[in-house]
C-alpha cells in the first residue's frame, strides 16, 4: 500500500479502505485506525465511525500532540460524520 498524508489516512477509514502515513504511525484497516499501536477510532455494526477522544480536554485523557492532532483530523472528516466519545 502506498502511504499517503494524514488527511487522506483519515477519510480512508471514513470510506472503509485500508491506508498508512509515511511513517506507518498513522494507519487503518478500514475498520479501526490507529496512532502508532493506540486505536483511536473503530466502526461500529452500522457502519458508524466512532473516535476515541485522546486530547487534553477529551474523555480519554492526552496522549501525546501527534495523538491530537490525529483525533482532529478523525473529528472533522470533510463529507462524513464521526461520533467523538
Amino acid at each position: 500500500m502506498k502511504p499517503v498524508v494524514n488527511s487522506l489516512v483519515a477519510e480512508a477509514w471514513a470510506l472503509g479502505n485500508p491506508a498508512k502515513n509515511h511513517k506507518g504511525t498513522f494507519h487503518t484497516d478500514g475498520k479501526r485506525i490507529y496512532s502508532y499501536e493506540l486505536q483511536l477510532g473503530d466502526t461500529s455494526e452500522d457502519g458508524k465511525k466512532i473516535v476515541k477522544d485522546y486530547t487534553a480536554r477529551g474523555s480519554y485523557g492526552f496522549r501525546t500532540m501527534t495523538t491530537s492532532q490525529h483525533v482532529g483530523l478523525l473529528r472533522y472528516i470533510h463529507g462524513h460524520d464521526t461520533i467523538v466519545v
